[in-house]
């Protein structure tokens, strides 16, 4: 947990160390916003030999404004995914990003869709683009610009898929005791069952499962399960009966 005037820098830091002493042969790289792009920070996963990939944005201004003058003479590659046209500028070896030792790669895309919006009445189709700038430790030699986009886009599913769906659809945000230690086991007893649950549901069951059920209705199921396989009696009946449940 992040400590009281402790920053989450030095939190992830704390993290960071803990995780490769336990678990250091279950990742390759760590993921970050633009916080991340840090001297500290990016030393020390390359201390442990984990590689860095995280948001550029103008609070590294060297780093961004080479990477912009290097982009601005190279011509795009331009390539067609996911219903976008999508275009890369991947360079390597920036060495201006400050107190960082390694050489830095910076991957540079511009994302253009065409979505339907319904503007008075009436459908439109709108061109919406997105400019997206990371900096990583990850040569090109070991992962290609496509599949760097995708890891970079990837973060977001900490946000959506875990904080998101736990407050929206799990009560994380509820707090069922007001005691510290409490807080902290339910909220460890949260990320452990869903955690659980996302294993087997994306892990176990076959694609074409997963294709008709969401991850609630797996759950919503499970419950039903456990109430089947309990036959949890009612209320009054725990009052009256002078013998335990079946």
């Amino acid at each position: 947990m992040q400590q009281p005037g402790e920053g989450e820098i030095t939190a992830a830091r704390r993290l960071l160390d803990r995780l490769v002493k336990n678990y250091g042969r279950f990742f390759d790289a760590v993921g970050g916003d633009a916080l991340y792009l840090e001297g500290p920070f990016f030393n020390l996963c390359q201390s442990h030999g984990k590689h860095v990939i995280a948001v550029l944005k103008a609070n590294t201004p060297a780093l961004l404004a080479d990477a912009q003058d290097a982009f601005a003479r190279r011509k795009a590659l331009v390539r067609q995914e996911e219903g976008q046209t999508i275009y890369y500028w991947d360079e390597e070896g920036f060495t201006s990003a400050q107190s960082i030792e390694a050489p830095l790669r910076v991957l540079h895309t511009v994302e253009t869709s065409e979505q339907n919006k319904i503007l008075g009445g009436n459908t439109e189709s709108q061109t919406q683009i997105q400019e997206w700038w990371w900096a990583t430790t990850i040569p090109q030699s070991l992962i290609p610009s496509r599949q760097l986009r995708q890891i970079g886009h990837q973060r977001w599913h900490i946000e959506n898929r875990l904080f998101h769906s736990l407050t929206t659809h799990w009560g994380l945000d509820h707090c069922y005791r007001h005691d510290p230690t409490a807080i902290i086991n339910f909220v460890l007893t949260f990320m452990i069952a869903f955690i659980v649950l996302q294993a087997f549901f994306l892990r176990n069951l076959k694609p074409h499962a997963r294709a008709h059920l969401s991850l609630i209705e797996l759950s919503r199921l499970l419950l039903t399960g456990l109430r089947q396989t309990f036959r949890w009696p009612k209320k009054s009946q725990v009052q009256t009966s002078t013998h335990p449940p079946p």
